[in-house]
């Protein structure tokens, strides 16, 4: 047996479960060992709290969430409305109901004010949406670092 079988193994136990909050820090972690560059994870889950398999890297969002954009369908808004508008029609798309946010970055586990500042704005902006923001996470160098409402509580 090696480390990798072992890890795709685990991997694929915490697929098929439901995953409580220490559940889907271990497999996030699993699956996003290390920052390379920056970037943001779309992550999925149902109602089930069941991970989906679809995962969506980006890496052209802006450094502000508060940064105007222009949408066809929403006129002038923000970077984080705009996002938090696109969210329900992927989850319908594939069967979700929840997003997990890994906001990744290469340095140390200390939170930045542009990582604060992106988790209050999306948090504030799907408050009244259909779907759930299940956690946010900063996937750093040495790992991944859960993002609480506490952390980025006096960013919003």
């Amino acid at each position: 047996m090696t480390h990798t079988n072992a890890v795709e193994r685990r991997i694929e136990q915490l697929r098929d479960a439901s995953l409580d909050d220490a559940r889907l820090h271990e497999l996030i972690e699993l699956m996003l060992s290390g920052a390379i560059r920056r970037q943001l994870w779309l992550l999925f889950l149902d109602r089930d709290d069941r991970m989906s398999e679809a995962v969506m890297p980006t890496d052209d969002f802006p450094g502000a969430p508060d940064e105007p954009v222009v949408a066809g369908d929403l006129g002038p808004t923000t970077a984080a409305q705009l996002l938090a508008a696109r969210l329900p029609l992927m989850c319908e798309a594939i069967g979700a109901s929840q997003v997990a946010l890994v906001w990744e970055r290469e340095g140390d586990d200390r939170f930045r004010n542009d990582e604060l500042a992106w988790a209050a704005a999306i948090a504030g902006a799907l408050q009244d949406s259909e779907v759930r923001l299940r956690a946010q996470f900063v996937l750093h160098d040495d790992g991944l670092r859960a993002l609480t409402p506490d952390d980025y509580a006096r960013a919003g």
